[in-house]
């Protein structure tokens, strides 16, 4: 693994302001590999503290592998179970209390968070909560009109569990809290203006004010924590055959590592280059995802089969055009807002939802079809579905 170290005396030779007694374990240099660390120390000491991320993220990870994946809510033990989780967390930081933080949709966030809850009570439903026979309910399969499992038989090993139009909750739920705490997490909060440009916070930046307890400014916890929760979107962002995602990885992590450089310099225009990299790179990966999902070749193959083995792939992309409400570009303009994103998830729980393959399989012209809102969908970025190779 290579390693780089930039000292204090070297960034004086070079003319570079830095933060007192910190180093960096990483080189200014284009591009950096992505072997290296997003590694950062003052004093000996790490000066990143990502914990936060985890202690987030953990709760949200049990609610959806213990209850929502394998549909368990079924009775009110179980449901005050996941609402507890969802609510009151495991550790101090609660995941309902994080979701929409940000400025730009603090006004929204009772209406997210019931979008949340919504998913939570739909697949409690089709737990069979309340239900006379319970197992019974959960165990039959999906149809039109007919919530069910997704597979041959009860016993497959991927089973997916749909609601009576086909969406499979649990994948909604897990994709749409993708951007409803983590990608509202770093591009409108952490790395927003708000704080980076707050004249108070860069004087005890410079003046290497660190927070009580800790080995960090408050502008470099920022920063790191928008890394820390990058983490969770990384897969999104890596290629995995989509052409174009081919560089996407590196430019996302060189522009989070450079930008941490540039802010522990001072250099503050030079820092927000990289975070507008960040924003508009992350919010393009996000949404070419959601165009391969809708049109490529995973989703068509399995509608072929008309047996609903198509669904998870849809409902995972129905949950990421719910976080597109939370991307970002460059200037720090939404590219959709709530209502366009929730026109678009109408249009595709329409009519018979996605047991409706007619639709679904239209031209591009057709509303709520796939080609339709994946078009609609890349648009901004300048991404058409023939743009979709693998």
């Amino acid at each position: 693994m290579w390693k780089y170290t930039v000292l204090i005396v070297s960034l004086l030779v070079l003319g570079c302001n830095k933060g007192e007694g910190e180093t960096v374990e990483s080189a200014y240099v284009e591009p950096l590999p992505l072997e290296l660390k997003y590694s950062f120390s003052r004093n000996g000491s790490s000066s990143v503290d990502v914990l936060e991320c985890e202690l987030v993220k953990e709760p949200i990870d049990r609610i959806y592998n213990s209850y929502l994946k394998r549909a368990q809510i079924s009775n009110q033990s179980n449901y005050d179970e996941v609402m507890g989780l969802f609510t009151n967390g495991m550790y101090h930081l609660k995941p309902k209390q994080e979701i929409a933080t940000s400025p730009l949709h603090l006004a929204k966030k009772s209406v997210i968070e019931q979008d949340i809850i919504t998913l939570i009570d739909v697949s409690s439903a089709i737990a069979g909560r309340g239900e006379a026979n319970p197992s019974d309910h959960r165990n039959r399969p999906a149809n039109y009109g007919r919530t069910g499992y997704i597979g041959q038989s009860i016993g497959d090993v991927n089973l997916s569990f749909a609601d009576e139009k086909g969406l499979v909750v649990a994948e909604i739920f897990n994709n749409s809290l993708l951007g409803a705490i983590y990608l509202d997490k770093i591009l409108n909060y952490h790395l927003d203006e708000q704080f980076f440009d707050n004249a108070e916070l860069i004087a005890k930046h410079e003046n290497v004010e660190l927070l009580v307890g800790r080995n960090y400014t408050e502008l470099e916890h920022h920063w790191d924590l928008a890394y820390g929760y990058f983490a969770f979107l990384r897969p999104l962002v890596q290629a995995e055959g989509i052409a174009l995602l081919k560089d996407s990885e590196r430019t996302l992590f060189n522009a989070f590592v450079q930008g941490r450089i540039e802010l522990g310099r001072y250099r503050y225009e030079d820092m927000k280059k990289h975070l507008k990299i960040i924003r508009s790179e992350l919010s393009r990966a996000i949404a070419i995802q959601i165009v391969d999902i809708l049109v490529g070749e995973n989703t068509l193959v399995n509608m072929d089969e008309g047996t609903g083995y198509a669904f998870p792939f849809i409902s995972r992309a129905y949950g990421l055009i719910y976080t597109m409400q939370f991307a970002r570009n460059a200037e720090g303009k939404p590219y959709f807002t709530y209502e366009e994103i929730q026109s678009y998830l109408q249009e595709l729980k329409n009519d018979k939802g996605l047991w409706d393959k007619d639709k679904l399989l239209s031209d591009v012209n057709h509303k709520g079809s796939l080609k339709n809102i994946a078009s609609e969908i890349g648009k901004p970025f300048g991404i058409s579905i023939n743009d979709i190779k693998r």
